[in-house]
């Protein structure tokens, strides 16, 4: 399961200024901030039998390994999304010949071998960008707080990437959420409820 928010930039220099902001600081754990950059490719039959059912299928680089990752149903208010996430390492050919049978052995596996059939897998969306994230722990929660900037590539043209996410990694939901809302008033964010691929989707005609 995968709880996070996500939150859009109304001045672009606060993407900067929350990272150097004195409560992030004082919980941040030392040493945990990184600069990666990611590709991730988002996959589908030719029908689209993935989209239809609300599930996304992608693969991406990061952290210098390869991970194939399905999200599936949840919901998405006031910034706030949970949906189910799981996620398996694979190796660098993977995209050469993508199969859903990656997640054999996982109990949704029945339902999406059954949605995507013997359709063939192929790209829908590229997304490429960088991610400058940090580990917070405020005691009640550890999270992630992380800074995307880059771009949405589809056949239909390319949409950018700037947004922040604070995901839940354990602890507390609402201290998580609470922490959210206080950058968010500070900093002038607004709230997102569609996620990069559904962004992506829409630039496509799909939504």
């Amino acid at each position: 399961m995968e709880i996070e928010l996500k939150y859009l930039f109304d001045d672009e220099a606060s993407k900067d200024a929350i990272f150097n902001d004195k409560y992030i600081s004082k919980v941040k754990d030392d040493g945990s901030e990184t600069v990666t950059p990611m590709r991730a490719v988002y996959l589908d039959t030719q029908e689209g039998a993935l989209r239809k059912k609300e599930m996304a299928f992608r693969v991406r680089h990061e952290y210098s390994k390869f991970v194939a990752t399905l999200k599936w149903g949840g919901s998405a208010e006031e910034g706030l999304h949970v949906r189910g996430e799981l996620n398996v390492p694979v190796d660098e050919g993977f995209l050469e010949t993508p199969t859903l049978e990656v997640f054999k052995g996982s109990e949704i596996y029945d339902e999406i071998a059954d949605i995507a059939g013997s359709g063939k897998l192929i790209p829908v969306m590229e997304m490429n960008y960088v991610r400058r994230e940090i580990r917070l722990d405020t005691g009640l929660s550890i999270d992630v707080l992380s800074v995307d900037e880059g771009e949405i590539k589809t056949a239909n043209g390319t949409l950018p990437i700037l947004e922040l996410e604070i995901e839940l990694y354990t602890g507390n939901k609402d201290d998580m959420i609470a922490l959210g809302r206080k950058l968010e008033e500070k900093y002038h964010l607004k709230r997102g409820n569609r996620s990069k691929y559904q962004r992506g989707l829409e630039l496509l005609g799909f939504i």
